[in-house]
């Protein structure tokens, strides 16, 4: 694969060129490579890999994530080694997930309930969870581990509150489980704290 600049004298150039030269693009990236016909050989591990795959996707679309949770997603996705998107990243950890034979879930729906004087409340829907912890910081690869969210009742929202951060700064925070056999998909969660 090789990266290109004007591909055919042109600004872009995509697809395929009499099955000999494939012209694409990604996040800007522009590159050609020679035409390889796909290879389908449909085995068992194959299949199986497949299925885990149309699960992650299904789960992103039926989980129903709020403009936060896609952007903490994307956070998440920004500090990892390969570039990746909020959905990619959600993806690798889904499979990750299923093939360490974990229960699954998600924190969603989170919403932040009051920003005022230093302290940052919030509510967050997590099911299938144990007992969510949390950890925060002032940037999404330094976190500390702050304790456990308040959880009232099976299927009421998880609630927790933020508190001693500075004024005017941002503060990350990531939900997470320790409990043997579980995991759930968070991704880091960005806020402007407000006085």
């Amino acid at each position: 694969m090789a990266k290109v600049k004007g591909p055919l004298m042109s600004m872009d150039a995509r697809g395929q060129i009499g099955k000999n030269l494939v012209f694409m693009g990604w996040k800007g990236i522009k590159d050609v490579r020679s035409y390889v016909v796909p290879a389908n050989p449909n085995t068992t591990a194959q299949q199986a890999q497949r299925t885990i795959m149309q699960n992650a996707v299904a789960s992103f679309h039926s989980w129903f994530f709020n403009t936060l949770d896609l952007d903490a997603l994307r956070v998440l996705a920004s500090i990892q080694a390969k570039v990746m998107s909020g959905f990619n990243v959600f993806c690798k950890l889904f499979i990750d997930y299923t093939l360490g034979s974990l229960t699954i879930a998600t924190v969603r729906a989170l919403s932040i309930t009051s920003n005022t004087g230093g302290s940052v409340a919030y509510s967050m829907t997590a099911e299938q969870i144990t007992g969510p912890n949390i950890r925060s910081g002032s940037s999404p690869t330094v976190m500390g581990v702050l304790g456990n969210p308040t959880h009232v009742a099976p299927g009421d929202p998880y609630t927790g509150t933020l508190g001693g951060l500075t004024v005017g700064s941002d503060v990350y925070f990531q939900f997470y489980t320790s409990t043997a056999g579980e995991t759930f998909l968070s991704g880091i969660y960005k806020v402007r704290v407000l006085a």
